[in-house]
């Protein structure tokens, strides 16, 4: 049964998102649909990803815990293959991991969830700071250290620090095959080309692992805000504060928060008002 992978932009990146999608589509991105013209306003929070999707991969470590060596060379084979054609168009994602990678209906796998995206050596607005080597700006090496990360993360059921060199010898310990640890080693050492990437994690006997029964949207290590920034043809991003301080339109989504809040505060007083009421008429 497929389920919908249905993302959600935080304030004001909805329109940045949108706009990246734009560009990078093609294999291995999630498809996107086109936005009404309603959600063109950049402060809105709007639905950027609505595809029949089988979950992320997270959901797949979270149901298995540990994924064998051909689906690990097969995800990371795939995923930077479609690195690759996003990095050509001057992209980098700057937030890969099993959480945003979507299993397609066709078995395949797509990159989805681009609000931490932006063009190469661009300021890093968002990201996942246990995945992160350096949180200062964008570069495409990011993305090929995310990949050796999510793989030797899928072999052995744990979250390595990106910050510390790794060795082979320290992955094969960590539970990675002899073969496996050496070639995220040689990844880590020089993450600079993705298709060196795809043909060192790659082989002819891969597959890629069923999708989870269960799919809950699990995420264990989440995207945070760092500080605003841009991408080209595009405004720079409000910060939460200017965003909430912009003048909300008449269906604002401010202004639908303000209103939900009031009424719910007004049954709740009168509710209150009517339980104080029938307390005094008991008591007397």
């Amino acid at each position: 049964m497929l389920s919908n992978h249905r993302k959600v932009a935080p304030v004001g990146r909805a329109g940045h998102e949108r706009a990246v999608l734009r560009l990078v589509q093609g294999p291995g991105v999630v498809p996107t649909p086109i936005a009404p013209a309603r959600e063109a306003n950049f402060s809105d929070p709007a639905v950027v990803e609505t595809v029949a999707g089988n979950g992320s991969l997270a959901d797949v470590l979270a149901e298995r815990g540990r994924l064998s060596e051909t689906e690990c060379r097969a995800i990371g084979s795939q995923i930077a293959a479609a690195l690759e054609s996003i990095h050509e168009r001057g992209i980098v994602h700057g937030d890969i991991k099993p959480a945003n990678i979507v299993m397609a209906p066709d078995g395949d796998l797509w990159i989805a969830d681009f609000d931490a995206a932006g063009t190469t050596s661009s300021a890093r607005a968002r990201g996942t700071p246990q995945r992160l080597r350096n949180r200062a700006t964008l570069d495409q090496s990011d993305d090929l250290v995310g990949v050796a990360l999510l793989i030797a993360e899928c072999a052995t059921g744990i979250l390595i620090d990106p910050t510390a060199e790794w060795s082979a010898p320290a992955l094969t310990q960590l539970g990675c095959s002899s073969e496996l640890a050496h070639d995220l080693a040689a990844v880590l050492a020089d993450p600079s080309d993705p298709r060196r990437v795809a043909a060192l994690l790659g082989s002819a006997e891969d597959s890629l692992p069923h999708a989870a029964k269960i799919r809950t949207g699990n995420d264990p290590t989440p995207t945070i805000d760092f500080k605003p920034t841009a991408i080209a043809g595009l405004d720079p991003l409000p910060t939460t504060a200017e965003a909430w301080d912009q003048p909300s339109s008449p269906v604002g989504w401010q202004q639908r928060i303000r209103q939900t809040f009031n009424s719910r505060l007004i049954r709740l007083r009168n509710k209150w008002t009517q339980l104080s009421g029938c307390l005094r008429g008991r008591g007397g």
